[in-house]
């Protein structure tokens, strides 16, 4: 082979190999490796540090503005606001309630959530004829609730039906402040609110004109474990003949355990709950028999 035929051959053998070394350098310097292809174990990594360079990191997952739950309670008897509504027998009282959260900021207003709740009560009514005689109440109420700071208000309209004809419609307003003291009393937190509730149509109290319902209410708790400790306490009075007698109407105070059951978090937060409720009550203002009675209640909830 001449001089002339090992030239051409290697001058050939540079232009073939010309893009591949030029490529090698790009690959290198977009890696930022200061190796270049020395090795292929580097050249390796480089690729490596480089594809996962381009990969946008996935967004965080927002917390859903819908929650709710979905629960139902079985009384020993039943009172709403200091007057008996059924004491024939047990009181089964499904309910379920369904949040939209409009806002949440740090300004002035923290908090704005939409609500709306229904719930229901069925007992044995034997002083009914209807076909639905032991549906004894249906509710549907809509609630907007407003957060401050620690000052919560609450404005609900209530909308009481009775498909067993137990009782004529009621249509009300009930406005809710409650504070939460909680930084202040840490574990000796009372949670206080005061109630305002008007009736607009129809009978919520005892008397024959439509009054207003006031309610001052503290709901002392704490935690064992897995178990939730509340003690709430209530004073209701009336005005405007709510009840049948202006002033007084009643006093209860409650124990009420919840039990977080070991049920997956993918099917929601269960609990049992279990409790009872003394009354102290002024037979004079709100009706019935009794001076004094206790209420038992059971039930199971899920919140999701």
């Amino acid at each position: 082979m001449t001089n002339k035929s090992v030239a051409q051959i290697c001058a050939l053998a540079a232009i073939v190999a010309l893009p591949t070394l030029s490529w090698a350098g790009t690959e290198s310097a977009a890696s930022g490796s200061t190796k270049g292809s020395a090795s292929s174990s580097g050249s390796s990594k480089a690729k490596s540090k480089s594809a996962s360079a381009v990969v946008a990191a996935p967004e965080k997952l927002q917390e859903s503005a819908i929650s709710g739950d979905i629960g139902i309670n079985v009384v020993t008897a039943y009172y709403s606001r200091g007057v008996i509504q059924s004491k024939h027998s047990a009181s089964f009282q499904p309910y379920a309630d369904l949040n939209f959260k409009a806002f949440e900021g740090d300004g002035f207003l923290n908090k704005a959530v939409f609500s709306l709740g229904i719930w229901e009560s069925f007992t044995n009514n034997p002083g009914s004829t209807a076909t639905t005689k032991n549906w004894y109440e249906s509710d549907l109420n809509p609630t907007l609730a407003l957060t401050f700071g620690k000052v919560t208000l609450t404005e609900s309209y209530l909308m009481y039906f009775s498909p067993s004809d137990s009782f004529g419609d009621f249509h009300g307003l009930n406005s809710k402040i409650s504070y939460d003291d909680a930084d202040i009393l840490g574990a000796l937190a009372l949670h206080p609110s005061l109630t305002l509730l008007k009736e607009l149509s129809g009978k919520a109290g005892s008397g024959t004109k439509k009054g207003e319902y006031w309610e001052l209410a503290v709901t002392p708790g704490f935690s064992a474990g897995a178990v939730a400790v509340t003690l709430p306490i209530a004073l209701g009075t009336g005005s405007g003949n709510f009840y049948t007698k202006d002033g007084y109407g009643y006093t209860s105070a409650g124990l009420n355990l919840s039990y977080t059951l070991p049920v997956a978090k993918s099917f929601g937060a269960w609990t049992a709950n279990i409790g009872g409720t003394y009354y102290n009550l002024k037979k004079s203002a709100v009706g019935g028999a009794s001076t004094n009675d206790v209420v038992g209640s059971a039930g199971v909830a899920v919140a999701f």
